[in-house]
């Protein structure tokens, strides 16, 4: 279930791509923890750790969108709002519902494809509006 992070996802930022290879690792780290020994609040922990790592890359990358005036960071930021509403959201049921096989399903399911779109085509513009300007900025 894990996900490899792939060269072709590189932005050619160096901090966001460092920041995105950490991603992975840490959601990776996020499943292990729940395939290994089904420990609950291992695997709680990694979840939490995941999001807080989440939060603060977007306001890192934000930060940067902001120095670099990028066109697009109003837009960007909305959708950086968006994972994390849907992230409560999953912490919500996961309060509910408890850690199962379903949750951790919909969960990878979420966040795989959320980070694989996102990387490729949203932070894929800034990486392009960075050398683009590289010379102005």
């Amino acid at each position: 279930m894990a996900i490899e992070w792939q060269d072709n996802l590189s932005i050619g930022v160096l901090e966001i791509d460092i920041q995105h290879k950490l991603l992975f690792d840490k959601f990776n780290s996020f499943l292990d923890a729940y395939q290994s020994d089904g420990n609950t609040e291992g695997t709680l922990r990694m979840f939490w750790f995941l999001e807080a790592y989440a939060v603060t890359h977007f306001k890192e990358e934000e930060k940067l969108m902001q120095q670099l005036a990028f066109p697009a960071f109003h837009a960007h930021r909305q959708k950086h709002g968006a994972f994390i509403e849907n992230v409560n959201q999953l912490k919500e049921r996961l309060k509910v519902e408890g850690l199962s096989q379903a949750l951790v399903t919909t969960m990878t399911n979420f966040i795989t494809s959320w980070l694989v779109q996102h990387i490729s085509t949203e932070d894929r513009a800034i990486g392009t509006f960075v050398n683009k300007n590289a010379g102005r900025v």
